[in-house]
């Protein structure tokens, strides 16, 4: 407060003097030396270094317990052991290492798996990981990434050169390039005649003969 303002009394509107303090000599933002009129500091602490709530910037109190009633070393108020009433420690883990949540340090629960439902190595439940995949790389629809199944087909039953399990391809011809009549794209069989009995020279086997 300015030496002018304590004598005149002089305050804006909103009960402030040039400085910027009230009557009462506290700031705009309710503090005087620092201490707002419940005695805290900005940080929430009293000349005594507790809060509100009678904790230190330790988070311990005055007879050195924390909010769950554990000392500096871990030893509990009631029960006077490293463990609660309910059986956590300091930490928060009971004496099988898991939390209340029923997770362990590493975010596991007892059966192995974290809170989004996967194992150490990354599968669920199910047997499978975050990209829908099991340990032998397939699907629930049994594909890999290439979607192909285990035995090599594609979801139109064809393998990765594109003939299905017979050894046909989409147009319905062997490796061979014929089809299951045995007949090739032309209509031609191994022997060169279509089904009819006739060459592309349109000669039957007895004419080619007598040839």
């Amino acid at each position: 407060m300015g030496l002018f303002d304590k004598f005149s009394k002089t305050f804006d509107k909103f009960g402030y003097d040039l400085d910027g303090y009230d009557k009462n000599g506290y700031d705009k933002k309710g503090y005087k030396n620092g201490y707002d009129e419940d005695g805290y500091n900005y940080k929430g602490y009293n000349k005594d270094g507790y809060n509100k709530n009678g904790f230190n910037n330790k988070g311990y109190d005055k007879n050195g317990y924390d909010n769950r009633g554990f000392s500096l070393d871990g030893i509990h108020l009631d029960t006077k052991i490293n463990f609660d009433k309910d059986g956590y420690n300091k930490k928060g883990y009971n004496k099988d290492g898991f939390r209340k949540d029923g997770y362990n340090k590493n975010g596991y629960n007892k059966h192995g798996y974290n809170k989004k439902g996967y194992d150490k190595d990354g599968y669920d439940l199910d047997g499978y990981n975050k990209d829908g995949y099991n340990k032998d790389g397939f699907t629930i629809d049994g594909y890999d990434k290439n979607d192909y199944d285990r035995y090599g087909y594609d979801q139109n039953g064809y393998d990765i050169h594109g003939y299905d399990s017979d050894g046909y391809d989409n147009n319905g011809h062997n490796k061979d390039g014929y089809d299951r009549l045995g007949y090739d794209h032309l209509g031609y069989d191994k022997d060169g005649y279509n089904k009819d009995g006739y060459n592309k020279f349109n000669k039957n086997k007895t004419e080619v003969k007598n040839d």
